[in-house]
């Protein structure tokens, strides 16, 4: 039985002399393992369209136990990542969490078109790596059933204050009158004001915010220790890209 569809390599894996096992980011059937023969050889013309970050359609054949590739056709590439080591690394880590977040056997569209935007937006330099992670974050997290509560204060329902704090264990939102549990992260309005923009606007439009340096800062903060509470792991390529120095 084949399975044909578009889908985005997100992982990969060195199998004997020249087989490798991949992970593919499908928009019709999710996360899907699947083996390629022979894909280190010299002569495979499987190299390029199956390595990691590449985007390509694809046809899978379904075995009895595990899915192997018959074909991959190029669509995209993001070679221009290589130019930046923070964005590239990026790149690697936000893989890595779509990956732990991709259902299997269920389409993954929203997760698949956020990823290659994000992607293609480090690779052109039209947003910042850090504005990239964090939005990439919250709205994958969100699409995924871990939508967090930003709407008001649990505690007083006030909609804002100059001040508010973000618990990333339980996904709330508290007014700085009401304070919050001790483990909560306090934030500025502004920070607060683009995390409901990325979690509640139309997914075309979830890029489309600024922010001071300060209050990118606070979205990455808290964006970033939201994913690691809400997904309960730890991300060797998060961190090595905190390893990286800051320019």
């Amino acid at each position: 039985m084949n399975l044909e569809t578009d889908g985005l390599v997100i992982r990969e894996q060195k199998i004997g002399e020249n087989d490798r096992l991949i992970f593919v980011l499908t928009s019709k059937y999710g996360l899907i393992r699947a083996f390629v023969r022979r894909a280190n050889a010299v002569k495979s013309n499987m190299l390029a369209t199956t390595q990691l970050l590449s985007y390509s359609d694809f046809v899978f054949y379904k075995g009895k136990n595990s899915y192997s590739v018959n074909s991959a056709q190029p669509k995209a590439s993001f070679f221009k990542l290589n130019e930046d080591i923070e964005a590239m690394s990026t790149a690697f880590y936000l893989a890595e969490l779509f990956g732990e977040l991709a259902p299997e056997n269920h389409e993954a569209e929203d997760l698949l078109k956020l990823l290659l935007n994000s992607l293609y937006l480090m690779a052109e330099k039209k947003r910042s790596p850090s504005q990239v992670k964090a939005t990439a974050e919250l709205r994958a997290l969100s699409n995924s059933g871990y939508m967090p509560n930003l709407v008001a204060c649990e505690h007083c329902g006030a909609y804002e204050s100059d001040i508010m704090f973000f618990n990333p264990a339980s996904g709330l939102l508290y007014c700085s009158d009401c304070g919050g549990p001790a483990d909560g992260m306090q934030l500025s309005l502004s920070a607060v004001t683009a995390m409901r923009f990325i979690c509640y606007s139309e997914e075309k439009k979830v890029f489309n915010f600024s922010l001071s340096d300060a209050a990118m800062v606070e979205l990455n903060q808290a964006a970033e220790q939201f994913a690691l509470q809400q997904t309960g792991r730890n991300y060797k390529t998060l961190d090595f890209l905190k390893s990286i120095p800051k320019g």
